[in-house]
């Protein structure tokens, strides 16, 4: 599968681990899809805080260090999302008409691009990122993403809020129990997906303590990987699932607390 560099607005484009300890979580990540870590990035005292993954046909993913502020917090470790966008100003001066709020304003990253963080009007906190020179990223093979979805509190309003603020159209989809998810579509066809986080067991909607994203990644044999993963501490809060058309899907705990997907999808 090739790299991807050119996205329209309101397509998922990168991910990174937050961890508490980013030694571990590279040694898992490794053990469960094969990453390399090759380029390490250090703060001024010369302690790592970010390091790319790495898989043959490029970089699909990154992890890194949560300050100790974040920590003492209580923030949990999690999966950052970095959606794209063509004109990250005029994005962010419409967050909070829509009900939304900027968490951290907009900021330039070296010559790559410029991102702000915004939660949406039912929490879900999305990084925004205008780019200016970004390398490619790869998407759809095994150890790379697949898909991302918002669990959020109200679809519905998380639906709104996306397709207002991103100009983009939603497709509602009756669930059996009655409520909604949306698929988030631009020109190019769907690129995410936002579901009833009612929907979860009472443990799960604890756990993931409100509206939360959740990285899909593509893995050659879900089970094998569910195997692996457990082998290293990760925890399987459910059994794995079929979608007809989809794919075999399963979500995971990694050892220091961060929820993900994994997909065997259909051919």
């Amino acid at each position: 599968m090739p790299a991807y560099s050119d996205f329209r607005q309101a397509t998922p484009y990168w991910i990174a681990l937050a961890t508490p300890d980013m030694e571990a979580s590279m040694a898992f990540y490794s053990h469960i899809f094969g990453w390399r870590f090759d380029e390490t990035l250090s703060d001024q005292n010369g302690i790592d805080v970010y390091a790319f993954a790495k898989i043959e046909a490029g970089n699909p993913a990154a992890v890194s260090q949560q300050s100790d502020k974040y920590v003492e917090s209580g923030v949990r470790p999690n999966w950052d999302v970095w959606v794209m966008v063509d004109d990250i100003i005029d994005v962010v001066l419409r967050v909070d008409d829509l009900g939304g709020a900027v968490i951290q304003s907009i900021t330039k990253i070296g010559e790559y691009g410029i991102s702000a963080v915004v939660s949406d009007p039912t929490g879900g906190i999305v990084n925004f990122w205008e780019a200016i020179r970004s390398g490619p990223t790869v998407l759809r093979e095994h150890g790379a993403m697949q898909w991302c979805e918002l669990m959020s509190t109200n679809p519905e309003s998380a639906a709104t809020f996306y397709r207002s603020l991103l100009d983009v159209t939603t497709n509602a989809m009756q669930m059996p129990d009655g409520s909604y998810n949306y698929i988030i579509n631009t020109q190019d066809g769907p690129v995410f997906s936002i579901s009833a986080l009612d929907g979860l067991s009472d443990e799960l909607i604890a756990r993931a303590g409100g509206t939360i994203w959740v990285t899909y990644f593509n893995v050659e044999d879900v089970d094998a990987a569910i195997d692996r993963a457990v082998k290293h501490g990760a925890e399987l809060p459910d059994p794995p699932w079929d979608v007809p058309g989809i794919g075999r899907m399963a979500w995971l705990y990694d050892p220091q607390g961060a929820l993900l997907g994994l997909i065997t999808p259909d051919a």
